[in-house]
């Protein structure tokens, strides 16, 4: 064997690797990501049978075998056969006492785990309440994953409430409780209440669905707490109070039941923070949110708001003005507001320069994404003129989600004056009306326009004539662009017989400007190799 693989350094690499993530992965990015990991069982039998090659793997590959458990059903079913067994219901029942030797055997690998549970995650599963209880009587310790440091779970039957203490210790600094309004039982309730004396080290918290007045008891004497994600009812005075007592809050998401959000309260909360990394708030409208945060002052870099229900032009305007100094401040870099995406008719859900005027005072915006809203309104003036005021942006979506069944009016000439006035642009998604391309000449179209940082452009719905053209056009302001995404179901095309617009499938014209781009890229590489 290589002595490179003697280093339980690099053999924790590698071995982390194999089961999905390098070593050091942040629990939170994990669950985020799941649907793109390998396979657990493949990856599971690889290090059950790298543990069983030498010594020097043994440890270091069931370190990293247990380090992450989806449940518990595992662990328990380590003990003795003759320790438990499997009703017809697939339950996990003990049939006699607990000994020394059973608890050394499920010491040896509960000492392991740092990570429980998952987004779906049932942690105990069939496991038998009497069964968890009989093996913490026995242990002269009061937890089951003495080290356990992210638990994250979605549900918990109810017989199996009292054991979640035995999973709080004070190494825990991640807790995701995704329960549904049955769980919050007393025992849930009191366990919660107590989270302070159980895991005080917690630096990230979500609760969903949890009563106000168990929120407020979770999140009081844990100083610590930088991320905190909260779905409730209300949020109540106290809340807020031990909110802005966090020094270190970095991230704040908040999202509202819908059924409760159509009540503001009278007197509305004072809440004050220093400046956050990132805050999300999520409601029925986004007036609901503008009269909410009337005594909030949260400065934040990335600020993004999501509504269920459509609201007009004209009233997004004015919930944009009421956080203005409250939510919108001069730190920010990010704006994101996801509204519904359903299509509409009429013209008054269709944003204009008024709607983007309370936006527009923030040179430092680097990403704007208003995907939902109707755009159709738009011209190239009046986008040139909002585009201007964000010279750093670098990510831009107006409109590609948001239908209105009238066809854009930006057209080529407005792509060409966002690519002049924010030349850090990397990530773009635009309606535009791609009907109205002048033919190729001796001149460069865009008057020499370049943007080499763009390699995607979702283009949307965005209606299209002649493919030849647009891909010659786009090719030569955008000369890296090698992907076009586009919207299959959407779309509009003009019925001369009628004199409307009506829906269309752009869907073959589109893919062959990619298909145009392609041969254009592959002959400007070979005429620059003659060169």
């Amino acid at each position: 064997m290589h002595s490179c693989l003697l280093i339980p350094e690099i053999l924790k690499h590698i071995f982390s690797d194999i089961h999905g993530g390098p070593c050091g992965t942040d629990p939170d990015d994990r669950w985020d990501h799941s649907d793109h990991r390998p396979d657990w069982t493949v990856s599971r039998r690889s290090l059950a049978a790298l543990a069983r090659v030498c010594r020097p793997f043994k440890d270091i590959a069931l370190d990293v075998l247990w380090t992450e458990l989806e449940d518990l059903e595992p662990l328990f079913t380590c003990f003795p056969q003759d320790l438990w067994t499997l009703t017809c219901e697939l339950k996990l029942v003990i049939r006699r006492p607990v000994t020394t030797k059973d608890w050394s055997i499920f010491e040896r690998y509960a000492s392991r785990v740092r990570v429980l549970g998952h987004m779906n995650s049932t942690l105990f599963r069939k496991i038998d309440a009497e069964f968890v209880h009989a093996v913490m009587s026995f242990s002269s310790q009061s937890l089951l994953l003495p080290n356990l440091q992210a638990l994250c779970c979605n549900d918990v039957h109810g017989d199996v409430h009292s054991c979640m203490r035995y999973l709080l210790g004070p190494n825990l600094v991640s807790l995701h409780l995704l329960f549904h309004d049955g769980c919050w039982t007393n025992i849930m309730s009191s366990l919660l209440s107590g989270l302070s004396r159980h895991s005080a080290r917690l630096e990230v918290i979500e609760l969903e669905t949890t009563p106000p007045e168990i929120t407020e008891l979770a999140l009081c004497g844990l100083p610590h707490l930088r991320q905190v994600s909260l779905t409730t009812t209300s949020l109540s005075s106290e809340t807020l109070s031990h909110l802005s007592r966090l020094a270190g809050l970095q991230i704040l998401d908040i999202r509202i039941l819908t059924e409760h959000s159509h009540y503001v309260p009278s007197v509305q909360s004072q809440f004050c923070t220093s400046s956050l990394d990132m805050l999300a708030i999520s409601s029925s409208t986004l007036t609901f949110t503008g009269d909410m945060v009337q005594g909030w002052v949260v400065p934040c870099k990335h600020l993004t708001l999501e509504s269920e229900s459509r609201e007009t032009a004209l009233v997004v305007e004015r919930a944009l003005h009421k956080l203005h100094n409250r939510l919108l401040c001069d730190t920010l870099e990010s704006i994101i507001i996801h509204g519904s995406t359903l299509a509409v008719n009429n013209i008054d859900y269709a944003f204009n320069l008024g709607t983007f005027t309370p936006l527009m005072q923030f040179s430092n915006l680097k990403k704007v994404d208003l995907s939902s809203f109707c755009m159709s309104l738009l011209d190239d003036d009046t986008f040139g003129s909002i585009v201007k005021s964000w010279p750093r942006l670098e990510s831009l979506n107006l409109g590609t989600t948001g239908v209105l069944k009238i066809p854009p009016k930006i057209t080529f000439q407005g792509l060409v004056t966002l690519l002049s006035s924010c030349p850090n642009l990397r990530d773009l998604a635009l309606i535009f009306d791609a009907t109205k391309v002048d033919p190729p000449t001796a001149q460069k179209p865009g008057g020499g326009v370049c943007n080499t940082h763009i390699t995607s452009f979702d283009v949307g719905w965005s209606p299209i004539g002649q493919p030849l053209p647009v891909a010659v056009a786009l090719s030569e302001i955008l000369p890296c662009l090698s992907k076009i995404e586009f919207e299959f179901e959407s779309g509009f095309e003009f019925d001369d017989e009628e004199g409307v617009w009506v829906r269309k499938v752009p869907k073959t014209m589109w893919k062959e400007v990619s298909e145009y781009m392609n041969v254009l890229t592959l002959a400007r590489r070979q005429e620059s190799l003659r060169v």
